[in-house]
């Protein structure tokens, strides 16, 4: 049994109580209602005690300007207001049985729930016709936009707003409500002294910048009486140099909020420090330490008599147990450790944490680089599709070899021998995991192992047979007599095509990786079209062994096809180990004179000599054996790289499919 006993003790929250300590926080899935519910209901099975619930609308939807009001979704036109009588009614027939339905679900599944009410404000991550609100005109840092000051009657509409949102989550049946201020939106701007600068009764001293909330409570309590537990989630971010939510401001603000509140939740960050020399996002990626929030919220802890719940890259149950035996929290968040691993409450009180599919922090669960995208995970193809991915044993077990120990080959295995067949899983490399595993050497990148070490616990335990250390051929597949094949073979790195490139000499990604050192001091990162952050994290694994790094890369931007907090994380920190950054930036030829470059856009060249080079120009599918098996008329499924090179989250969700097709 696990010896995790205070993740697993109950704790009394407001009028209810939750079964342990691990809480889902809200978070939009973007799934349609079928594929949500289940994807709700399968978190509440593994044994999260509290879930959050989203989509509460009506205070969102909050909009100031001239026009006649449009429908929920119609981006330049204003949503009905939620400040009106009608809107009011509107949002009720809309909301309340969306949220019933939900809360329903996980009840009869065993978990506790809850739901936000929340403004973007100034922070509004969407497209809209309608101008951002904020308490002042202090621009959001992040998309730039300089809000409409609200007026004192408009923070009255708001007030009701949100107090008909909250009315809405206690009529729906939800355990509790929560308050969103945190992570830039409204109620946080409202609370900090760097984007509320206003003079009157909701600005300048705590008392006065706490009032919007305290507003927002008594005018709830009048419509969901005394005994309904509200929550508020509290951000922080002082920008690195005070100006926002200090941690001393923080635990001022909470002494001042928390007699009214059931709970406290700290989740520190907003999206605006991605804009104004990156201090702290509230999605971070693997390069910030696990439970970042930490300190603060043990020191909210210590000056309130109210619950306080801890988010923030908690993705090992050890960890969110120790957190709470020093004292950190009383509860802790672990959202997307619970979209890798529903299950891991149950694993975790049961003991068997190797078995815990690990969070790899890559922030693409809803974000494929700039691009908002519903609900994925790279490494649990099932996130969001748990009725596709709902494993039934196969009506005729087969023998299947999978060629490739791969993102894609290592989830095909698993999922394969889950449904009965008896799986073989071959890789020239003696020990499986694949490109990650490989990127796992640079120190930067050390959480990627977590996905082979997940692997390497569970497939055995499903009786796969690994066939490793050779390369695969032909007569190889013939012997195994296997009745499905399936290819997971992986990518090759491109080399550009660049007059006397070769000659010259270069080294891949994966050289440098495997130990090969450029015998240069001052190495050269090609990027070339690559929109990954392959040649930025080579160049900062390159700066870490003490060369001289120049990085260029024929982009106008910096790794766009990465998701903000990652590829601006990774931008400050190359920046600041002194890597040499050049957008726009082409290797054009390279003689005994050295390596000539052009900037497209000033069309100007220039010559640097006496450098080593290293290309980081992205993948070509290694399809090689595919193609042989095609030529003898062999039946073989291409998945993950070897189909086409793409990311981590691509290979899996191929992987799992070929093994379903079974």
């Amino acid at each position: 049994m696990s010896e995790l006993r205070r993740l697993f003790e109950p704790l009394r929250v407001g009028g209810f109580t939750v079964k342990n300590r691990i809480v889902c926080p809200t978070h939009n899935t973007g799934l349609p209602r079928e594929r949500e519910l289940t994807y709700l209901a399968r978190r509440a099975e593994g044994g999260a005690g509290l879930i959050g619930i989203s989509g509460t609308q009506g205070v969102i939807q909050y909009a100031v300007g001239p026009g006649t009001p449009g429908q929920v979704g119609e981006w330049d036109r204003r949503p009905p207001s939620p400040a009106s009588r009608n809107g009011v009614a509107f949002y009720d027939d809309l909301v309340i049985p969306r949220l019933r339905e939900r809360a329903d679900l996980l009840r009869e599944n065993g978990a506790r729930s809850f739901a936000q009410v929340a403004h973007g404000g100034a922070a509004q991550h969407w497209s809209t016709i309608s101008p951002t609100l904020g308490p002042s005109t202090v621009p959001d840092l992040y998309d730039g936009q300089t809000p409409h000051a609200l007026s004192e009657e408009q923070i009255e509409e708001l007030v009701f707003s949100f107090a008909h949102g909250i009315r809405r989550i206690a009529e729906a049946g939800i355990d509790a409500a929560e308050i969103h201020g945190a992570h830039g939106y409204l109620v946080m701007q409202f609370l900090s002294p760097y984007t509320n600068r206003r003079t009157d009764q909701w600005g300048g001293t705590t008392e006065n910048r706490t009032r919007f909330v305290r507003a927002i409570m008594a005018a709830a309590r009048d419509h969901v009486g005394a005994d309904f537990p509200i929550g508020l989630r509290l951000g922080y971010d002082d920008f690195g140099d005070g100006r926002g939510i200090t941690v001393t401001e923080a635990v001022a603000l909470a002494r001042v909020m928390a007699p009214d509140l059931a709970y406290l939740s700290v989740s520190g960050g907003s999206y605006s420090g991605l804009g104004d020399g990156f201090t702290s996002a509230y999605v971070s990626p693997w390069y910030r330490p696990p439970a970042y929030n930490a300190e603060v919220a043990a020191a909210v802890r210590a000056a309130v008599d109210v619950p306080v719940l801890l988010t923030g890259r908690i993705a090992d149950a050890a960890l969110a147990d120790s957190l709470i035996a020093e004292g950190s929290a009383d509860l802790i968040g672990m959202v997307r450790a619970l979209v890798a691993d529903p299950d891991l409450p149950r694993k975790a009180q049961a003991g068997t944490t190797t078995h815990v599919r690990m969070c790899l922090g890559l922030s693409e669960c809803h974000h494929i680089g700039r691009h908002r995208v519903p609900l994925t995970c790279a490494v649990n193809a099932a996130s969001g599709r748990e009725d596709e991915m709902r494993t039934r044993p196969a009506a005729h077990p087969k023998t299947v070899i999978v060629v490739g120990a791969g993102p894609a080959g290592m989830e095909a295995a698993r999922i394969a021998a889950i449904r009965g067949h008896h799986v073989y899983l071959s890789d020239e490399q003696r020990r499986i995991g694949g490109t990650p595993r490989l990127l796992a050497r640079d120190p930067n990148r050390r959480n990627l192992l977590d996905q082979a070490a997940y692997f390497e616990s569970v497939l055995p335990h499903l009786g796969v047979e690994f066939v490793l250390g050779n390369r695969v051929d032909v007569d190889d597949i013939r012997q195994f007599g296997a009745d499905a094949v399936l290819i997971a073979t992986g990518s090759r790195p491109l080399v550009p095509d660049v007059p006397g490139l070769m000659e010259f000499g270069v080294h891949s990604v994966r050289d440098i990786l495997e130990g090969v050192r450029p015998t240069r001091e001052h190495v050269l990162v090609v990027g070339g079209p690559d929109q990954s952050i392959a040649a930025p994290s080579i160049a900062e694994f390159l700066v870490d062994l003490d060369y001289r790094v120049t990085l260029i890369s024929e982009l106008p931007d910096f790794a766009p096809g990465v998701e903000d907090t990652t590829r601006l994380t990774l931008l400050q920190r190359i920046r600041r180990k002194r890597v040499v950054i050049r957008q726009t930036t082409r290797l054009e030829r390279v003689d005994e004179n050295g390596a000539t470059m052009v900037d497209t856009f000033a069309n100007e060249r220039w010559t640097q000599p006496d450098i080593s080079i290293v290309a980081a120009c992205g993948a070509a599918a290694e399809d090689s054996l595919a193609r042989m098996l095609a030529a003898i008329g062999m039946t073989f499924e291409l998945v993950g790289d070897a189909l086409a090179p793409r990311r981590i989250m691509h290979a899996t969700i191929e992987g799992a499919r070929a093994a379903m097709a079974l």
